[in-house]
């Protein structure tokens, strides 16, 4: 009887358990997903912590333009930098943001704040990357572009320091780029690196080497030798190379404007050229008539008189006398 009793408990106990194990699996299995072909499968904690406490889903969602930008504003407008922000505490603060974020989206794309942190955590930096470029870029050709052309400009600089990938985060960078929370925030978050830098340095002091006098240098790894031949660049020669393309920017924009310059030189000088002909046209012209007034002064001067009658004599008079004030009112 005791056999029959454990036989009978396992045997319980073992269709309790894969009872157990069906059911909640039922809801989550690959026919269940078929019946609605027009949602898509995804990961919703794709950018969730391991350690967060966060409830965590079995779908992957991929981040949209839209949820980005939707993202990116609910952070302006939450904002604790001290341009406009308040005192909150970093918990609160992202409540808030999640908080805003949601009342804008669809129960089935909605986010936990630790998603949405660890989002904005990984695409501040290439964003603010990309506007510093936009920065250098606009400080050196302040005029006579277009926002279309300093982008382009902004484009390759950020290309040409990260491996030639474009930047892929513009819609995020166009909600941001104009505000003074995300700038007041791009200069702490410079601040934060120079500290960091002189915490470094203070603490891991550089030791120059001279490979020349170290035999027992340790050789160049395998990693590093595949960089180099795929020519992958340190971060000081991707900095090198930014103030090499702002230094060719600048001899060009200087060029341009000396140029331009040189251009404007000649055309005034081509309007002085004309005013000077015009003037000497003119001059010519009235003395040309003043010669043909003198001939006829002299002829009317030089005329006989004994058949002029009183009037006639007098009106002479009055022509020669205007004539002399033309022709002679310098000599007076």
């Amino acid at each position: 009887m005791l056999l029959d009793e454990n036989f009978h408990f396992v045997g319980t106990t073992k269709r309790k358990s894969a009872t157990s194990a069906i059911a909640p699996s039922s809801e989550q299995t690959p026919t269940g997903r078929s019946n609605a072909k027009t949602k898509e499968t995804f990961d919703v904690d794709a950018d969730a912590d391991e350690n967060s406490q966060d409830p965590r889903t079995d779908r992957r969602l991929n981040w949209t333009k839209d949820e980005d930008i939707r993202l990116a504003s609910a952070w302006l407008r939450n904002s604790k930098d001290p341009v406009d922000g308040t005192d909150r505490k970093a918990d609160q603060y992202w409540e808030d943001v999640t908080k805003e974020y949601n009342q804008t989206t669809e129960s089935c794309r909605q986010r936990n704040r630790n998603q949405l942190k660890i989002r904005w955590d990984r695409v501040k930096k290439p964003v603010s990357e990309y506007h510093g470029c936009w920065i250098q870029t606009s400080r050196v050709y302040r005029s006579g572009f277009s926002d279309d052309q300093l982008m382009d400009l902004a484009d390759k600089m950020y290309a040409s320091t990260h491996n030639n990938k474009d930047f892929m985060l513009k819609h995020i960078w166009k909600v941001v780029r104009d505000e003074r929370k995300w700038s007041a925030y791009v200069k702490r978050m410079e601040k934060e690196k120079e500290k960091e830098k002189e915490k470094g340095a203070t603490t891991k002091p550089v030791e120059v080497v001279n490979l020349d006098d170290n035999p027992n240098m340790r050789p160049m790894g395998h990693k590093k030798a595949k960089d180099e031949r795929y020519g992958k660049k340190k971060a000081s020669d991707a900095y090198s190379a930014i103030s090499e393309k702002l230094d060719k920017f600048i001899e060009v924009s200087t060029m341009a404007r000396k140029d331009r310059e040189k251009v404007s030189e000649v055309q005034q000088n081509l309007a002085n050229s004309k005013l000077e002909a015009a003037k000497l046209a003119h001059k010519a012209a009235q003395e040309q008539v003043k010669c043909k007034m003198l001939d006829t002064y002299k002829d009317l001067l030089l005329a006989p008189t004994s058949n002029l009658s009183a009037h006639a004599l007098a009106e002479r008079e009055k022509a020669l006398e205007s004539m002399r004030m033309v022709l002679f009112a310098t000599d007076n």
